[in-house]
């Protein structure tokens, strides 16, 4: 049996419209064509297909339960067709990161916007686990980039460095601090503290600094990311300590950013496993992280 597509597809649309002239108008061709392509189609499966009722042609019983085979193989072929298009613009590719909760708020987000410019058809999705050893076993099983906040020691994995920048004191509104120009370790002896939690590699190299001065806070809230932090003392419950550009916090309302005197540093890396195979999808969001670096 050596049936092809354009047979089915004459088929398909006789049935359709029930009339050869219809058939032809909608596939483009002539009628004598569609005619020669139905005859052909006929010799093939051994069986009529359409009866004659003055100008339209009636399925026969066994053109009924055909039809129903070639929609499901023609609905089949416009599936791989389409799958085959959305697969050229990304459409089927899925960009997985993992992050951790300090570079959530901000930086993560403003990277998968670029992204989503460059590749407006395909999938990101991003997960948030709860410390850098929870997002470098990820990364190794089954996620593309991870984002944390210091370079993993791990060599089966390749590093970026995509954000070193100084660290913020965000107080109230209101409060006493909010009108100094450089907020100084002292400064927040006593005050009521909010927090990263206790896995945060950041909140263990802000504790260590504040206790190598001998400088005492009330340690009475806690939390996991920059955003929620900042929330919090914007309803003056405290004051903190975080690693967010002055820019992007003097956009909470309720909360003054000032510059903070420490020798501390807030880092942002991207890595990703040697191990891996970067996907056409990875690739173009490694660009797009490259490309914002080079412009800094």
């Amino acid at each position: 049996m050596n049936i092809t597509f354009r047979q089915v597809d004459a088929f398909r649309t006789v049935v359709s419209t029930g009339t050869v002239t219809e058939a032809a108008a909608m596939l483009g061709i002539s009628q004598p064509a569609v005619s020669r392509l139905i005859s052909d189609f006929e010799d093939e499966v051994g069986f009529q297909l359409f009866q004659r009722a003055g100008r339209v042609l009636v399925p026969t019983d066994e053109a009924r339960l055909l039809v129903q085979e070639v929609r499901q193989a023609v609905s089949g072929m416009e599936h791989i067709k389409d799958s085959a298009a959305a697969i050229g613009k990304f459409g089927h590719a899925r960009l997985n990161l993992v992050i951790t909760p300090g570079v959530s708020s901000q930086l993560a987000p403003d990277l998968i916007g670029k992204f989503a410019v460059k590749c407006p058809h395909a999938m990101a999705r991003m997960e948030i686990a709860p410390n850098d050893d929870a997002v470098e076993w990820m990364v190794s099983q089954n996620y593309d980039f991870g984002i944390t906040t210091t370079e993993p020691a791990n060599p089966s994995f390749e590093s970026l460095v995509i954000k070193d920048s100084d660290v913020c004191c965000v107080v109230p509104t209101g409060h006493a601090l909010a009108g100094k120009a450089l907020v100084q370790a002292r400064d927040l002896a006593g005050e009521n503290f909010i927090s990263y939690m206790l896995s945060s590699r950041f909140r263990f190299e802000i504790d260590q600094f504040f206790a190598a001065k001998g400088i005492m806070r009330h340690m009475q809230y806690e939390t996991r990311t920059t955003d929620s932090v900042c929330r919090l003392v914007s309803r003056g419950l405290g004051v903190s300590v975080v690693g967010a550009s002055l820019d992007y916090l003097r956009t909470i309302p309720g909360c003054v950013a000032l510059p903070f005197a420490a020798p501390l540093n807030f880092r942002a890396v991207l890595f990703w496993s040697k191990n891996k195979t970067i996907s056409a999808v990875g690739r173009n969001f490694l660009d797009i992280v490259q490309s914002e670096l080079s412009h800094d």
